[in-house]
């Protein structure tokens, strides 16, 4: 499943990175919680990463 979705997967990280720069940042409480969506992103795009380098391999 990885190895055909990495593009949805690189997709929906930017939309977390998005997210983790727009949230208002006010409190220390929402530092963390930005810090957070940038973690999830971060997770996505490695996950994406993996995908792209299973596809690429199994294409030879």
């Amino acid at each position: 499943m990885i190895k055909k979705s990495y593009g949805i997967l690189i997709s929906v990280g930017f939309l977390f990175m998005l997210a983790g720069r727009y949230y208002p940042d006010k409190t220390a409480i929402d530092n963390n919680i930005a810090a957070g969506i940038y973690i999830v992103a971060a997770v996505f795009f490695l996950l994406a990463t993996i995908g792209a380098i299973l596809s690429l391999s199994k294409g030879k």
